[in-house]
């Protein structure tokens, strides 16, 4: 393939244009999707058609089609993502691997709440305002070889907008009504503005407020609960310094405040990042930290906040290498994480240092390195790995190897393996942490962490096929994963009758409740299909579509048992029409397979939804050439789920939006 190269860093064009050849496109038609630059994948920008993994990109044209109050609502139509339901917490699920294995990054910094949120953590999605978005990359597959442990699945980076030379400024605003009433309405607004400030400073200021009401306390029938509510706000800042023509530094600030459900956290989290290019090649280096308040705790009617705290140094140059035609990355990393909480570094309930703990930390240190070989003009090898020591758990390699063969104009092979590891949290690993649970914090059961864990493992494939046309284009990924000792406390139970044949049972407090811990199962496969595929119908005609097919199993026992809130199948599908110059339209069918929602240790009893499918209605209108309003309707057809059980999810019935956006 022929993939023309838009405008980067020196050392990429020297990777890409020189190493690699990349002539033009055989017309500029066809240089849509796979010359399209992308950041994640590598240390370096890169195509879509030369980047070492799968990787898709959100607009910021799509996430501003209609509402989004969080980005997993725009990232769950994505091929090989699917969101996990359990307990009204949109959670997002990377080709079966759920949100603890995916990183969440903006801007290359790590977004990690999962320390002090081990339930459900459904808050990373939406820590910064959408008018501060340039786009979202999906690096599906794992990433560990760069990145650490956190990207045992996959990356999602959030890519805000660069400073532009001249002031400009957008607001947006939206409200949804919802056609029941017993069912929350939701609103939200938020403003982006950012330009120089002098000849080499540019400055950039965002911010956000969101709200969903909850829904009435009689919604569901069964009486168990509908969704609650959510109140959402952030403001932030990114200063940039053009210090020299060669040397830029960034420094960010952001804060955040999040209610969902029972839960609020607050979030102050800041960078300082130097980059350089020299004559040598390009370097990084950046000094991140973050703390996290998690006002109300984890267990519900109680009062019981945490901390979580994180510091990184991470470093990095890229030296391109006349032999062998390479780019190579070294880099290194040092991290350390701490998490203060009173209520659960308790230690055992009845034991003698009960109530004496309260905190616990680790830190980390990684040496990474990545080789981009162009053995041909048309065949890219990328080769990395990463050291990672582990104040707990040692040193542990993740390799990975990967290759590009651009086959013509129009397409391109890839496929690749790699290894990952990932170290058990900090509550995960401690003995001293105890949590209530199965139901009630009275009279449940509790769990404890688990100082004997092992670390996870895993061995991830991939091949895919890409083709890229004027009119037409998509694309089919298989992909296979091995997960060995992943870590699990699904486990468990507040039948005490019952409770000593878990495999994890340790015990009773003295109240009676059983005592289960975090424990290593022994295997989890998941493996799958991933299409994609666009289609220009004609100049104001086009769709886009996605489907997924994916096979997760726990194969821990001497049984096969399916992993929970995992559909077998999921599409998507988006038709677009510009009905005028100043309005265009779409229509949007999404469908979510069956999925089970329940599946006890023993396999008896198994709990399994019927799929169900939705679709949405809207148009945005260009009013003048700087404001644009919005409408529309979500879930034309009225499809609900009502839950019955803790187990299961509320879908939201049909609802009416509204939405402004302008510009100056």
């Amino acid at each position: 393939m022929r993939i023309q190269q838009p405008s980067m860093t020196p050392v990429a064009a020297v990777l890409l244009g020189l190493i690699y050849g990349a002539p033009a496109l055989a017309d500029d038609d066809t240089a849509s999707e796979l010359a399209s630059v992308v950041v994640t994948a590598s240390n370096t920008e890169q195509t879509l058609a030369t980047a070492p993994a799968t990787v898709s990109v959100i607009t910021s044209e799509q996430l501003a089609k209609e509402p989004v109050r969080d980005l997993t609502e725009v990232l769950k139509k994505e091929a090989g993502l699917s969101v996990k339901r359990s307990g009204n917490r949109d959670t997002l699920v990377m080709r079966g691997l759920d949100s603890a294995y995916v990183l969440m990054m903006v801007d290359g910094r790590r977004i990690d709440s999962t320390t002090g949120v081990f339930r459900g953590n459904d808050f990373d999605t939406g820590w910064i305002p959408l008018e501060a978005i340039e786009r979202i990359e999906v690096v599906r597959g794992p990433m560990s070889s760069l990145y650490g442990s956190d990207a045992m699945g996959g990356v999602i980076n959030i890519i805000t907008k660069a400073v532009p030379d001249e002031w400009h400024t957008s607001l947006q605003g939206n409200t949804t009504f919802s056609e029941n009433r017993k069912s929350g309405d939701a609103g939200q607004g938020s403003f982006y503005t950012a330009g120089k400030v002098s000849d080499t400073v540019g400055l950039a200021l965002y911010g956000s407020l969101a709200e969903r009401e909850a829904d009435d306390d009689d919604i569901n029938a069964s009486g168990v609960d509908g969704l609650d509510a959510m109140r959402d706000k952030s403001v932030g800042s990114k200063l940039s310094w053009q210090a020299a023509p060669n040397q830029r530094v960034t420094t960010t600030l952001d804060y955040s405040d999040r209610y969902h459900d029972f839960q609020q956290l607050e979030r102050v989290a800041g960078e300082i990042r130097h980059d350089g290019q020299w004559g040598f090649g390009d370097s990084k280096f950046s000094v991140q930290a973050d703390q996290t308040k998690n006002k109300v705790g984890n267990v519900s009617g109680k009062i019981n906040p945490n901390k979580a705290q994180n510091l990184l140094f991470n470093g990095s140059v890229d030296l391109p290498l006349d032999v062998a035609n390479q780019l190579l990355t070294l880099g290194g990393e040092w991290r350390y994480q701490s998490l203060d909480d009173d209520s659960s570094f308790v230690g055992l309930p009845g034991s003698d240092n009960y109530g004496n703990v309260g905190s616990e930390s680790v830190t980390q240190f990684a040496l990474f390195a990545e080789d981009g070989i162009g053995l041909r003009d048309d065949l890219i090898l990328t080769l990395g790995t990463r050291l990672d020591k582990h104040e707990n758990f040692g040193s542990h390699l993740s390799p990975r190897a990967y290759l590009n063969w651009l086959v013509d104009d129009h397409w391109v092979m890839k496929g690749g393996w790699g290894q990952a590891f990932k170290a058990p949290t900090l509550l995960q690993n401690s003995p001293n942490w105890g949590s209530a649970s199965c139901g009630s914090a009275t009279a449940g059961c509790w769990i404890i962490g688990n100082p004997d864990l092992k670390p996870e493992t895993s061995n991830s494939y991939e091949l895919g096929l890409l083709a890229d046309y004027s009119n037409w284009g998509g694309g089919i990924t298989l992909f296979y994963n091995d997960i060995k000792d992943m870590i699990d406390i699904t486990s468990r139970t507040k039948d005490v009758s019952l409770a000593p044949s878990y495999d994890n049972f340790v015990g009773f407090l003295p109240d009676g409740r059983p005592i289960f811990e975090y424990q290593n199962v022994s295997s989890v496969e998941t493996k799958g299909v991933e299409l994609t595929g666009r289609y220009r119908f004609s100049a104001r005609w086009d769709m886009n579509a996605s489907y997924t097919y994916l096979d997760a199993t726990n194969k821990s026992y001497d049984y096969d048992l399916p992993l929970v809130y995992r559909p077998e199948h999921e599409a998507n599908a988006t038709v677009n029409w510009a009905t005028s110059d100043t309005l265009k339209s779409f229509v949007g069918v999404s469908y979510t397979g069956s999925q089970y929602t329940s599946v006890p240790t023993t396999g008896k009893n198994m709990v399994k939804n019927g799929g169900y499918t939705t679709f949405d209605l809207g148009a945005n209108y260009q009013v003048t050439p700087s404001t644009k309003l919005g409408f529309g309707v979500l879930n034309l057809t009225d499809k609900t789920i009502e839950a019955t059980a803790s187990t299961d999810f509320n879908l939201e019935g049909r609802r009416y939006y509204a939405s402004f956006n302008t510009q100056f």
